[in-house]
């Protein structure tokens, strides 16, 4: 009897859909997920087949003021949620700009890959519960004045004579990545845990470099999806592109106008708005 295939979750906050989330999300259902959906709001343009559920379920409301405009805040929060989710669920993580290409019929426990960089980016995971990592991780975020410890003795000295003088911080404040990917791959590596890690083309085959290749005509599905692929990260930022630059579509006869075809999805319904902070 063939093994049920994991459910893949993920969080979203604000505004309705844009074909880019409904693509992904249709991804994985087209290759036999079942897909969580964890709302603190309601939203418009969910895929058909996909469950939506409230965000309280996992972690619900936020430490400080959320506002949907706040790119940084909700990434902030995104990256605490995900951890949340660890704890309480055996799903995989994918944010909402992880494109599904084949099943994650994934035999470990451990669900993460180094990038073409080699560090760790935390926009498909899965962690044990009992991972030392994800213990230490959701220390960090959840903790008062947390301080970078990757950064080195200097910023540990300051964030000290701040604490001394009265001041108060929460994760939120600190630069981009330092609740996701840098907390990760610097907590991955003290614990030995990256030996876990999976190799750049499962999850990221495109380094930053390469995402071109997402919206030109010339570039085929097979130049992209090779053997190893399971996923194709997208990128939130692209976005900005597609939003400021392509009317919020895809460019015609790009990968992702292909991909669009492939699964049904109308991004002429549901374009990228240019948002705030685009």
């Amino acid at each position: 009897m063939p093994r049920s295939l994991p459910i893949i979750s993920s969080f979203w906050f604000g505004s309705d859909l844009s074909w880019l989330e409904q693509l992904c999300i249709q991804s994985f259902l087209d290759r036999g997920h079942a897909f969580i959906l964890y709302l603190p709001n309601e939203v418009q343009g969910v895929p058909a087949g996909a469950q939506t559920r409230p965000a309280s379920e996992i972690f619900w409301p936020p430490s400080y003021s959320l506002h949907p405009d706040d790119r940084q805040g909700v990434a902030v929060f995104s990256d605490i949620f995900r951890l949340h989710l660890m704890r309480k669920s055996k799903a995989i993580w994918v944010d909402l700009d992880a494109y599904c290409v084949k099943a994650f019929d994934f035999r470990s426990d451990w669900v993460f890959a180094h990038s073409k960089a080699c560090d760790f980016p935390t926009g498909v995971l899965r962690l044990p519960k009992t991972a030392q990592t994800l213990a230490l991780m959701l220390d960090f975020v959840m903790s008062a004045n947390p301080t970078q410890p990757w950064r080195g003795r200097h910023v540990r000295r300051r964030s000290r004579e701040r604490i001394a003088k009265g001041e108060s911080w929460g994760i939120e404040t600190l630069p981009w990545g330092s609740s996701g990917p840098k907390a990760f791959t610097h907590f991955l590596r003290q614990t030995g845990e990256d030996r876990n890690a999976m190799g750049a083309d499962s999850l990221y085959p495109l380094a930053p470099e390469e995402l071109w290749k997402l919206h030109d005509p010339r570039i085929t599905p097979n130049d992209i999806e090779t053997e190893a692929v399971h996923s194709v990260h997208i990128y939130g930022h692209q976005k900005k592109l597609i939003a400021n630059r392509m009317a919020g579509l895809p460019a015609s006869g790009s990968y992702l106008d292909r991909l669009c075809d492939r699964h049904g999805i109308d991004a002429q319904a549901a374009p990228i708005l240019r948002l705030g902070w685009m």
